[in-house]
């Protein structure tokens, strides 16, 4: 065997394509990201400083501070009110297409229980002929 039996070592990536990808990262990843921190941050430090040193009114400082808390779960509740009426709506779209193809689907199944039943009959028909000759044999003699 071979000392060595680690996998081969992947190529060495263009340098364009990294370069390309790195500059994607910093401007739809990176700086974004940076900008949404510092605003929060900013906006800690200006509630914090208008709380220490009484310097605009608490109550404003308050309310805006519960409508940034309230505004995420009226996203969510937007998106799952939105998933609720799609669903609502597909349901109703449901109940009106479905008594169609159920129909086909049951019509389809009384068939199948015509050809069972048929088959079925028609596989104990000459059992029932034989016992039924010899019922009626058994009677003739008992007269």
């Amino acid at each position: 065997m071979h000392e060595n039996t680690y996998p081969p070592s992947s190529p060495k990536p263009n340098p364009l394509t990294r370069r390309k990808h790195r500059q994607e990262v910093l401007w739809q990843i990176t700086l974004p990201l940076a900008l949404g921190a510092i605003l929060v941050l900013a906006a800690g430090v200006g509630v914090v400083y208008a709380g220490a040193t009484q310097a605009g009114p608490l109550e404003r400082w308050a309310s805006t501070s519960i409508i940034w808390l309230i505004i995420p779960m009226m996203v969510l509740t937007l998106i799952l009110l939105g998933v609720t009426a799609g669903l609502a709506y597909g349901i109703v779209w449901l109940i009106g297409a479905l008594p169609k193809y159920t129909r086909q689907i049951q019509d389809v199944f009384v068939l199948i229980d015509a050809r069972v039943r048929k088959a079925a009959d028609a596989s104990v028909e000459p059992t029932l002929r034989v016992r039924s000759f010899t019922a009626g044999l058994r009677a003739l003699r008992r007269k």
